[in-house]
């Protein structure tokens, strides 16, 4: 058995997960998925607001996801796969949030991960980047990036999924997830879904909620830094 609690930030983690797993080989910490599709990229929308709106606007919704009561609550899981290098029988198990609560949370999380949104993280730290004066503030920011792009093309659970070869990303499962089940029931992605076996089921979860949660802090971390700098004056903006 193999426990493991992620830390990725040297500031305060404002969100830790704790995830177990146990199994003889671990499955070579690879399971191939043969039946998931990737989905186009949608266009950026134009900006209809400042870029100090947009600031304002990005802390104003992480404090809401940080006050939302799927993160009072404790915005964890635990996996476990447990199995035989003899045999072929392996069976998982996955402890989750709250259904409707985590829901609830996704409403306002999946607007810091669409690209088409004003408030999409890539879009938030390139603004910062260009309009931030303070050298520290910055370098802080340019840190959590390179985290969260890290963490969006590989999960911290040390499982991977492929398709023919190609390596799906915690970012295309998460948007296999959201627009698959949770919101838009897209065709091929509920497909997609529904022939998943119960491991390759369970297994693409937990990387999806993995992915939620570090996504979350930092989200929670570059609120609280822009938060900062627009109280300090350290952004070179107009209203």
């Amino acid at each position: 058995m193999v426990r493991k609690t992620v830390d990725h930030f040297r500031w305060p983690v404002f969100v830790t997960i704790e995830i177990i797993i146990s199994s003889a080989d671990l499955l070579a910490a690879f399971i191939i998925v043969t039946t998931m599709a990737r989905r186009p990229r949608q266009q950026n929308s134009s900006d209809a607001l400042s870029v100090l709106e947009q600031l304002q606007l990005f802390t104003d919704r992480a404090r809401q996801l940080w006050d939302s009561r799927a993160r009072r609550e404790g915005l964890k899981f635990s996996f476990n796969v447990k199995g035989s290098a003899e045999d072929d029988l392996v069976a998982s198990g996955l402890d989750e949030p709250d259904v409707e609560d985590f829901r609830s949370y996704l409403l306002t999380f999946r607007q810091f991960i669409s690209e088409s949104e004003p408030l999409y993280l890539g879009r938030i730290y390139n603004l910062c980047h260009r309009y931030i004066t303070d050298e520290t503030c910055k370098e802080y920011l340019a840190e959590a990036r390179t985290i969260w792009r890290q963490q969006s093309k590989k999960s911290g659970l040390g499982m991977t999924l492929k398709l023919n070869s190609v390596t799906l990303t915690p970012k295309d499962i998460a948007d296999i997830w959201i627009n698959g089940h949770y919101f838009h029931s897209d065709p091929d992605l509920v497909h997609t879904i529904r022939n998943l076996d119960p491991i390759l089921l369970s297994s693409s979860r937990a990387i999806f909620l993995n992915y939620v949660i570090e996504t979350s802090n930092t989200i929670f971390h570059a609120g609280k830094t822009i938060h900062v700098a627009l109280k300090r004056g350290w952004l070179n903006v107009n209203p």
